[in-house]
């Protein structure tokens, strides 16, 4: 029987992971734009998978469903979600754009309720009200409110949609392909190579010039990615999704501790409320998930 802490652990340690990929994700768009940043990071991530392959890919892995279950799933995620997320970065900053997209588990636990028969207590419902509470201080601007909300709805929420289904499509797959390496190469495989097509298809051409600097930070963002969405894929492997979800979505927090250490972020009263509220809403959802 796995140790109920494994998922827990393997959850934060992806949040951790995911709150400063959003900051150096940040620097990188200050050199290249959203979708090239995504392609430098998916390639990264693809790159570290294949040179590593030698020790986790074994030839039957190929010949599971759970392997075209994966190939669907790089369609969506990280092909939309990562391009979307470093739009709301741009647009929004880093802190806000995390917690706004934090709200995955709010659509996670709506589907696992749906399809996988997971159940949805009074604490998750309380934790969703102070989830929606903490983007509605995050998203209030009366001076810059129109901007942030249409990144909001456009790119944070969509990447969170996007998020909350990976969520659940990877706990299916990963059922039927109980190798999270192979699971996230497939599906970040199958996303960098549409976002090359649709890059290419866009624009006329392929990226191949750019900043030196940009390649640094996407290479960074990219290679702490690999080993998050190899966590948080561990982590649904041994757990339940409500469970899991919520714990990942926690990572604003972290990229607010790595935003007030290196100086990227203003923080303000209103910021930290606005964390706070949807990472209590993650932990009253955790809680309802596990009693």
């Amino acid at each position: 029987m796995t140790d109920p802490m494994i998922p827990v652990l393997l959850a934060l340690a992806s949040a951790v992971l995911f709150g400063v990929s959003s900051l150096t994700a940040k620097r990188g768009l200050a050199h290249v734009d959203a979708q090239s940043g995504s392609i430098i990071a998916m390639g990264t991530t693809v790159l570290i998978y294949a040179v590593l392959s030698p020790f986790w890919m074994q030839s039957s892995d190929w010949f599971t469903s759970g392997f075209w279950v994966f190939v669907v799933n790089g369609l969506i995620h990280p092909l939309l979600s990562m391009y979307m997320a470093f739009e709301a970065t741009a647009r929004t900053g880093p802190t806000i754009a995390a917690t706004l997209s934090s709200t995955a588990p709010l659509f996670a636990a709506l589907i696992a309720a749906s399809f996988l028969g997971e159940s949805i207590s009074l604490l998750i419902a309380a934790g969703t009200l102070g989830t929606v509470a903490g983007v509605a201080a995050l998203s209030w601007n009366p001076r810059g409110a129109v901007k942030i909300m249409r990144a909001a709805l456009l790119f944070a929420t969509g990447a969170a949609v996007i998020r909350g289904l990976n969520h659940v499509v990877g706990k299916w797959g990963l059922e039927m392909l109980p190798n999270v390496f192979m699971a996230a190469f497939v599906s970040f495989s199958v996303s960098l190579c549409g976002a090359v097509i649709f890059y290419r298809l866009r624009r006329g051409y392929l990226p191949l010039s750019m900043p030196r600097s940009a390649l640094g930070y996407f290479s960074v963002t990219g290679t702490i990615l690999a080993i998050a969405i190899a966590c948080m894929y561990g982590a649904l492997a041994t757990g339940r999704v409500v469970v899991v979800s919520p714990l990942v979505a926690s990572y604003p927090l972290f990229t607010l501790f790595a935003a007030l250490l290196f100086g990227e972020d203003v923080i303000t009263r209103r910021l930290v409320m606005g964390v706070l509220l949807v990472v209590g809403g993650v932990v009253f959802i955790t809680l309802g998930s596990v009693t």
